[in-house]
């Protein structure tokens, strides 16, 4: 059986995309190892989770702090070049830059060919904390990009900038989720585990600056007949505990496993993809909560000037407005009193998503890669 060695440079508690690419690898037939940053604790331990093989590694370091992730960065490197010894395996498979030199590393010595698989937009993500730095930063990932056997990534915007004087040419792996982890799941059943009342909105995703959290808190009145969900983790966490303790409409759920928030995502009237397009990470990247919002049949509420506004407009799955607070209150009151749009919005998502995302399209397209470099294996039903 062939195996991957996956490199992680956050805890995987988990993260979305890779969990679904690894259990896509595991359903067809290759192992998988997965070398974690546990950025949180900085502990050192070993488990199986969702039938992946994971180690994890520190040390401590928060995430948005360059100079110390800077300082700490090569100790991860060491210590998961340490842990990698004795493990066995046939592909490195680095997930976005920070861990791609590694890999590179890791790949050499061990004989093997590495995956690149770009996440998103590395140095226009860090933008806001290292400054004009971050021109370095995306020379450098394309430099290094180009030493990889084979790159995926997740849109047509990323795939051109690493395409550029490749032999062969960056493959597109979306975030697509599967929809099979919403058997037997009920709407009503999931309202009631989590108290939502009236119209639930949901915003599942990272908590920084730019993704309008704050923002959108702020529209929600204690004593009204709607309810905000908000699961993640990031900088802004305390800002919505606190928030979430003063206004009973609000509940903050923290991190939730991928499997919950696509159900989640199902008991939801309304899902949240507000992005400041002055961002050119969120303006160019394709988030995942729209992708879940289209499977689960659910509209979206998204900002002008995003590249992901055009698909929402494209499939008419949901509302494009301003990144402007009014404009979202404003969106809020309509969508509640329109639930014959809201239902149409949700079938045209799923339709578009059907059409053009489906998951087994993503998993084609990763094995594909990955039989590029190892030979056939079995790609399951």
């Amino acid at each position: 059986m062939p195996s991957t060695l996956m490199l992680l440079s956050n805890p995987f508690r988990p993260d979305p995309r890779v969990l679904r690419e690894a259990r896509w690898l595991i359903g067809s037939g290759i192992a998988v190892n997965l070398i974690a940053w546990d950025r949180e604790e900085g502990r050192s331990g070993r488990a199986l989770e969702d039938d992946v093989a994971v180690t994890r590694v520190g040390p401590e370091c928060p995430f948005r702090a360059p100079g110390k992730v800077l300082m700490r960065l090569p100790r991860f490197w060491a210590r998961t070049l340490f842990a990698s010894k004795g493990m066995k395996f046939d592909v490195v498979h680095s997930h976005d830059l920070d861990t791609l030199p590694l890999g590179i590393v890791i790949s050499k010595v061990r004989g093997v060919p590495i995956i690149y698989d770009s996440h998103e937009m590395y140095a226009s993500m860090i933008r806001s904390e290292v400054g004009v730095v971050s021109r370095l930063v995306r020379l450098l990932e394309i430099v290094l990009s180009r030493r990889a056997d084979r790159v995926i990534t997740v849109n047509e915007n990323l795939a051109g900038l690493f395409s550029v004087r490749r032999k062969d040419p960056a493959r597109i792996v979306t975030n697509s989720p599967d929809t099979s982890v919403l058997k037997d799941a009920n709407a009503t059943e999931i309202r009631r585990k989590y108290n939502l009342k009236g119209f639930v909105v949901s915003y599942l995703g990272s908590l920084e600056p730019g993704r309008f959290v704050e923002e959108m808190m702020t529209s929600f009145d204690p004593n009204g007949d709607m309810s905000l969900i908000i699961g993640g983790t990031g900088t802004l966490e305390r800002v919505v505990e606190k928030k979430a303790l003063e206004n009973p409409a609000i509940r903050f759920v923290r991190s939730v496993h991928t499997d919950e928030a696509l159900r989640l995502t199902l008991a939801s009237d309304l899902v949240v993809a507000m992005m400041d397009p002055q961002n050119e990470n969120y303006r160019k990247g394709t988030t995942t909560k729209v992708l879940d919002a289209m499977a689960c049949g659910r509209s979206v509420v998204t900002a002008e000037g995003l590249d992901i506004a055009r698909m929402v407009t494209e499939a008419g799955c949901g509302f494009v407005i301003a990144y402007d607070q009014k404009a979202f209150y404003e969106t809020l009151a309509k969508a509640k009193k329109s639930q014959r749009l809201l239902a149409e919005m949700g079938q045209k998502g799923r339709q578009y998503y059907e059409k053009h995302w489906p998951w087994e399209k993503s998993r084609n397209e990763l094995v594909t890669v990955y039989e590029s470099l190892v030979g056939p294996i079995h790609r399951g039903p």
